[in-house]
């Protein structure tokens, strides 16, 4: 019955798309029935979709494992959160959550965007149903989730055991409001140009959906690697894997489109780079779900290796891109922009900011697809890894961290100001003065390139902290009342790169100075790590829902005083079999200590210790840049005043 019922659902929303297009592009009928019934029909798909997904949740709950999705990726023994979580686990429900946010986006376009023309109202439904119509059929004949199984097996394979983590239940959603949030920006983008004129505000209307989609894929990145970080037992954050690159490209390109808009909105001019910006993410963002479903990159991320579901989803990506930069280049301004060229401004810093980001996503691009493109060509197999990610990368960071203070300090006409001469050199001041004091009291062995690094994640924070203070630099104080007027926004962009700096520190010191020891440990035995002695104590047992632990016990000693208690664990999975390393992280501060063990006997064990500092600066810099671009746009409104930060 859930079978039969989630297929029709699914037929109904086919069809809702088909007459939402029909009536959303028929010339015969006045643009008030078009618009109305457009809206309704999209608002059909939305509920057909909407149910369809609860259907599906609504399996796996009760375990139905009539259903092929359910019976391969639940179990009766599965804790209820991971059988709700579990629906994205896997390929079909993975793509039919992305599909749910695609409609959701829909409905959000016209329950409230309701204020914009009616003919760009009207492009933007179709582009948007063009997308929801074309994953519809992918879903429909290549990953139904709604597929029927006789006889009906009494129990299921199970969730992979690595998902069955709480990073299961909020990585995923938020990686696909992301991805999926850009769908908005492309669709409005198209339809604009399909207009073949673009009114004033046509940045406006985008920009909501670029910080928010910014902010969701931020958020998902963070925790994706917070979750690979304890979960895989490798100790490492961000390893270059192909389909984590994949996800960082749309974020990449999504950051240039917020400065290109703030500068588009600013300056009027970069139009053509700013819609081109706008494509080119959402087309990142196809050919990430390309990636992943085609099963053509390995990874632990991969969903699928089904060459046939690939080749859809490469006919959608490519329909959706050419299509695009068919009309963008058919509409490409044909005047040349006014561009009194000033090198000290802050539309130029941000333009050069936007190809920085570019030639890295270049160089990111490159490095993903150049293994299959030689494999395709020689049948020669060679892997990529991070050691050419961090040589090609490591320039262009440097490049920004130094631009990115400079850049907000500039005006938008004019050139340098005292002012803005004074609040740079107070902000390098205390940098230097902050380094020197570090190093002699923290890193006195710290190599020059390190140092480098360091120092420009300092200036990011400090000066991102100065430009807030007010003009009147001899009061040294804050004006609150004018702050809450006018900075606000001023404010949250500030936030989001004082977060950068954080975030850059964090990756350059625990990668600069960690401390790792792989050893043989029996009973009693006790090691120095930094500051730290850690002593083995034996092992336990812990019994979970549907799995066996074997808790390995640890001391964590300081100046001769036990701080604490610390487990890694052998993970058995009862159904499966599987076995999995359970990682034990002991915060100190905001430095992490961080064990995993291989093998155990009754004597001894063999155990990877690691010390992390100031590795969780990694993540407290990441949500608050996730943090800084939500107060911008929560403070973006007509109570504070609106301003150009």
């Amino acid at each position: 019955m859930i079978a039969l019922t989630g297929n029709l659902l699914l037929s109904f929303a086919l069809l809702s798309s088909i007459a939402t297009l029909i009536f959303a592009k028929i010339p015969a009928i006045n643009a008030h029935k078009k618009y109305k019934f457009a809206c309704l029909f999209g608002i059909f798909q939305f509920l057909f979709i909407l149910f369809s997904y609860f259907l599906l949740t609504y399996g796996f709950v009760v375990s139905d494992f009539s259903l092929v999705t359910v019976w391969q990726n639940s179990e009766i023994q599965k804790p209820l959160i991971y059988k709700i979580t579990g629906v994205w686990g896997n390929h079909e429900g993975s793509m039919l959550l992305w599909l749910l946010i695609l409609s959701i986006c829909l409905f959000f376009i016209i329950k409230y965007d309701g204020k914009i023309p009616k003919r760009v109202q009207l492009n933007t439904i179709a582009i948007q149903t063009s997308i929801i119509f074309a994953f519809l059929l992918f879903i429909l004949f290549t990953s139904n989730p709604f597929a029927l199984q006789l006889p009906i097996p009494i129990d299921g394979v199970g969730l992979n055991t690595l998902l069955q983590d709480p990073g299961l239940i909020i990585h995923p959603p938020l990686l696909y409001i992301g991805y999926v949030g850009y769908s908005v920006l492309f669709s409005y983008s198209v339809a604009i140009m399909l207009e073949n004129k673009l009114t004033d505000n046509w940045a406006r209307w985008i920009e909501k959906w670029a910080y928010i989609s910014w902010t969701a894929l931020t958020l998902g990145i963070c925790i994706g690697s917070w979750w690979a970080y304890y979960e895989l037992g490798w100790g490492g954050w961000w390893f270059w894997d192909p389909v984590e690159n994949a996800s960082l490209l749309p974020w990449i390109t999504g950051t240039a489109l917020i400065h290109s808009l703030l500068n588009y909105k600013s300056t009027g001019q970069h139009r053509d780079w700013t819609l081109l910006l706008s494509i080119l993410t959402f087309s990142f963002s196809l050919i990430g779900t390309f990636l992943v479903r085609s099963g053509i990159l390995t990874s632990v991320h991969s969903f699928a290796s089904d060459p046939q579901r690939g080749l859809w989803i490469l006919i959608i990506l490519s329909f959706f891109i050419f299509f695009s930069l068919f009309i963008f280049l058919r509409n490409l301004q044909k005047e040349s922009e006014k561009k009194d060229f000033v090198f000290l401004r802050r539309g130029t810093f941000i333009l050069i900011n936007n190809y920085l980001l570019m030639v890295s996503v270049v160089v990111i691009f490159f490095g993903m697809m150049y293994p299959l493109l030689l494999e395709a060509i020689t049948g020669d197999r060679i892997t990529v890894g991070p050691k050419y990610f961090n040589i090609v990368i490591a320039p262009l960071v440097i490049l920004i961290a130094i631009l990115m203070p400079i850049g907000p300090n500039l005006s938008w006409k004019d050139n340098w100001t005292q002012f803005a001469v004074k609040r740079l050199m107070i902000s390098f001041v205390i940098t230097i003065f902050l380094i020197i004091a570090m190093q002699l009291v923290i890193y006195e062995n710290a190599d020059a390139f390190h140092l480098l690094l360091i120092s420009l994640a300092v200036w990011i924070f400090i000066a991102s902290i100065v430009d807030l203070l007010p003009r009147n630099l001899s009061e040294f104080r804050i004006e609150f009342s004018g702050l809450k007027r006018k900075n606000l926004p001023i404010t949250g962009s500030r936030i989001t790169h004082m977060a950068f700096g954080i975030m850059l520190f964090g990756i350059i010191y625990a990668s600069a100075y960690s401390e790792n020891k792989d050893l043989k440990m029996n009973l009693g035995d006790k090691i120095q790590i930094d500051k730290f002695e850690l002593q083995y104590d034996g092992f336990g047992t812990h019994i979970g829902e549907n799995y066996d632990d074997l808790q390995i016990n640890f001391s964590l000693i300081k100046d001769d005083k036990k701080i604490a208690n610390m487990t890694p664990a052998k993970r058995f999975f009862r159904k499966s079999g599987d076995i999995t390393t359970e990682a034990s992280i002991q915060k100190y501060y905001f430095d992490h200590m961080y064990i995993t063990v291989g093998e155990v006997q009754e004597q001894f064990i063999y155990a990877s210790v690691s010390y992390k500092p100031f590795v969780r600066f990694i993540w407290l810099g990441g949500f608050l840049m996730a943090f800084g671009v939500l107060f911008k746009t929560l403070f973006r409104s007509k109570i504070f005043g609106t301003t150009n930060a």
